[in-house]
């Protein structure tokens, strides 16, 4: 168990407080702030797990938190001593049991794997038929339904009906010339019955009683004797009206008490749940992390943030001890963070054993301690006439006497408050003592001769708070493995004190001490003058590394694009291997029809050697691979009609024109069996004669051609972009690309988001997908072909 005056002094109850914060019921917010840590190991990973469960719950499956109800339990128990309940305690039970209903349902149905909470959750009892029958009978805190029962919805029928009745009795009074008797010419009443106002020199004019007088005594409240049997069956009614209600309300009570002690187990339950969904929903808001619990004492903090410490300005602090050396001595300037490191490590080691993330980095790992130390700040107790001094050595004191080998011992500034000699000597005697009991933690102090002991101390750890060596000013950093300097006097000049006085102090100071201050000094400006090249060196490293596998991923795709090329040579090649035997076979099939006839004609001979003519050609065309030119000239739009033979430039392919759209300075043709959609101004006729201006493209093929396998439409707007890209697929499907890479850019999306929408509806298209890390992501588009 560890005392409340050392939870209080890591200031776990602040912590606590924060966290309830997110409890949705008044009882779980007490359950919670009452917790203490657990100094049992699977106790504490029990914990530890339902926490993990219920962030799983909330933040994975979206099972809704706990619905708000007022707390029952006194409402409860009353049932169960046979007390009759109240509309508005009724009320609490029924919404109770509809938040126990919705909370079994939703966590049950979850698809995490939560079997310590789905457990637990799965003992809640209910019974949504009482739950109903409440709601349905209870209008408010104050009113029961008129269909509450049979009996209830005739006496109020009856009411309703008594009322009317009386009312136009009295009235009938006003309209029969009485009205001047009346004070006002209205119906009112006093107590439950129906009267008039009567001018009190009139009342011997009104047979009937009187009720009331007003405070000047100038109007009596008369009761007519015409009304009196309606008005005491009126009251009459009323009163079965009550002893109704209160049937109703004690049998509605008398079905709670049954179940009470179901009901008051699933208050149980639901607070508990509260507790730790706070503990998920704080964990979630504070980016905090579920820390490895171990049972050797170890600790291992990584980026830690001090959950008290505006997130804006706190600083990400790691150490570690337990493992090589038991003991951290942190020193360094005042202000600097030492203390606040302190105080975490205590609060961390608190919460990870009270079942609640840290807020750390993964892989922060804490031990289960059995007894927790503190000694922080100043406790002068002048009740107690206790100096500062007085009160750390009583403190002190108490921990020597009761640590362990499952100890964690903080103590803040160790034998401060006396002659520095004396108390340097009294801290080293303590730590060797606390080295002797194998117990682990973290000590401050500004001595020398604790930062030189620990350099010799293999059980102890020497580190300090960094500073920048130029301006003094504190990094809240921890450096593990190098003292620090207190900067007592380059501070005391930073804030104000005049330089003679400084200069004056350090001619006091020892040239030891002088000495070795200078050394820290330097060593720390050495170390991060190291640590810059080192970053420098990392960042460096990182970069060539990246540019290493860029090129790595350009070779990987060069060959990949290599093995396609020639695999499409490969397909390509057969095709016309087999057009071309396809030809011969039907050129000699035709000959052999031919010779096959009784009698041939000259006609049959003629077509015979033509025949064989051709034959000849098609032998020697593909083997001689002459250099053919086609002659073309530029498109007039105007003498562009249907049938006419045309050169397209960007798939370099002669070209039927099927169709012409001058205004949009489009036309389609085709391309063999492909339909291409072009832009006039990449069509060239075919020339017919020398008269005419003509450019020469030869369309000898010496070879196998690389197909582009992208295009870059950065820049273009999306008709510009998605006519080239069409263009651009005919291309990559006449040469049997099976990939292509579309370069759009990542800007405002609307290329890519037009690109992705023509892939979408484009037959030739089989899937597409933006490029991966390394490949270009978002700003490219990879698209596999049909």
């Amino acid at each position: 168990m560890i005392e409340e005056k050392v939870l209080r002094a890591i200031e776990f109850d602040k912590l606590k407080q924060k966290i309830s914060e997110f409890c949705v019921l008044k009882s779980g917010k007490e359950v919670l702030l009452a917790e203490t840590p657990c100094c049992d190991y699977e106790n504490a990973v029990y914990l530890l797990d339902k926490t993990e469960e219920a962030y799983a719950l909330l933040f994975n499956d979206g099972v809704s938190g706990i619905e708000f109800f007022d707390d029952p339990k006194d409402a409860i128990q009353a049932a169960a001593k046979g007390s009759s309940l109240s509309m508005g305690d009724l009320l609490k039970c029924a919404r109770f049991m509809r938040s126990a209903r919705i909370l079994y349902s939703s966590v049950l149905k979850a698809k995490s794997d939560a079997p310590i909470l789905k457990n637990e959750i799965s003992g809640i009892f209910t019974d949504q038929y009482v739950e109903n029958e409440i709601f349905s009978k209870i209008v408010s805190d104050d009113a029961v339904s008129d269909t509450a029962s049979e009996k209830l919805y005739a006496l109020r029928k009856n009411i309703r009906s008594l009322n009317e009745r009386i009312r136009e009795k009295l009235l009938s009074f006003i309209k029969d010339g009485k009205s001047e008797y009346l004070q006002e010419n209205v119906v009112t009443m006093r107590g439950d019955r129906y009267v008039l106002p009567v001018k009190s020199e009139y009342k011997g004019r009104i047979n009937g009683f009187i009720h009331d007088r007003s405070a000047t005594g100038s109007t009596l409240f008369i009761e007519p004797a015409a009304v009196l049997e309606l008005n005491n069956a009126l009251r009459s009614a009323k009163l079965d009206e009550q002893a109704e209600i209160e049937r109703i309300l004690a049998d509605l009570s008398v079905k709670i008490g049954v179940i009470s002690d179901r009901l008051l187990s699933d208050l149980g339950i639901i607070t508990d749940i509260d507790a730790f969904y706070a503990r998920a929903i704080y964990a979630y808001k504070t980016n905090s992390v579920r820390p490895k619990l171990n049972s050797e004492g170890i600790v291992d903090i990584k980026n830690g943030r001090h959950p008290l410490i505006p997130k804006e300005k706190v600083v990400p602090v790691s150490l570690s001890f337990g493992k090589e050396y038991n003991y951290l001595l942190i020193t360094g300037p005042n202000t600097g963070g030492k203390t606040v490191s302190l105080k975490m490590t205590g609060l961390f080691a608190a919460m990870a054993t009270s079942g609640m993330f840290v807020p750390a980095s993964d892989g922060t790992e804490i031990a289960c301690f059995g007894k927790i130390f503190c000694d922080v700040g100043d406790e002068q107790s002048i009740e107690n006439s206790l100096s500062t001094f007085s009160s750390h050595i009583k403190n002190i004191i108490s921990i020597t006497e009761n640590a362990d080998g499952r100890s964690l011992v903080l103590i803040d500034e160790i034998g401060a408050g006396t002659d520095p000699d004396e108390g340097s000597a009294l801290a080293r005697a303590v730590i060797d003592d606390l080295l002797k009991k194998g117990s682990r933690g973290v000590i401050t102090t500004h001595y020398s001769a604790l930062k030189e002991f620990a350099y010799t101390e293999k059980l102890m750890k020497n580190a300090s708070m960094e500073f920048d060596p130029e301006t003094f000013a504190p990094l809240y950093k921890i450096n593990i493995g190098m003292p620090g300097t207190s900067n007592a006097l380059e501070i005391s000049e930073m804030l104000g004190m005049p330089k003679d006085i400084v200069r004056r102090a350090a001619g006091y100071m020892g040239n030891a001490k002088l000495s070795f201050e200078k050394v820290l000094k330097e060593a720390e400006k050495t170390r991060r003058e190291a640590e810059n090249l080192k970053a420098e060196v990392r960042a460096i490293k990182a970069e060539e590394s990246k540019k290493l596998e860029e090129i790595d991923a350009e070779r990987e795709k060069l060959l990949k694009d290599k093995e396609k090329f020639y695999a499409g040579a490969k397909a390509e090649s057969r095709r016309i291997v087999n057009e071309k035997i396809e030809e011969a076979d039907e050129i000699i099939n035709e000959i052999k029809t031919l010779f096959d006839k009784e009698e041939l004609t000259s006609g049959d001979l003629i077509r015979a050697r033509t025949l064989r003519n051709d034959l000849e050609r098609k032998k020697y065309a593909e083997s001689e691979r002459e250099e053919r030119t086609v002659e073309y000239e530029p498109i007039n739009a105007e003498k562009l009609k249907i049938g006419d033979k045309v050169y397209h430039k960007p798939t370099d392919m002669i070209c039927t024109v099927n169709s012409v759209n001058v205004k949009k300075g489009e036309c389609e043709v085709f391309a063999g069996s492909l339909r291409v959609m072009a832009k006039i101004k990449d069509l060239f006729f075919v020339a017919k004669s020398e008269g005419n201006a003509k450019t020469t493209v030869s369309l000898k093929r010496n070879g196998l051609v690389t197909p582009a396998t992208e295009i870059n439409v950065i820049g273009k707007n999306v008709s510009e972009a998605l006519y080239d890209i069409e263009n651009f697929l005919d291309a990559a499907v006449v040469n049997n690309l099976e990939e292509v890479k579309i370069i759009h850019g990542k800007g405002l999306k609307i290329l890519s988001s037009a690109v992705h929408d023509y892939l979408k509806r484009d037959p030739r298209v089989s899937e597409y997908r933006f490029g991966k890390y390394g490949e270009g992501e978002r700003g490219v588009t990879f698209v596999k072909l049909k």
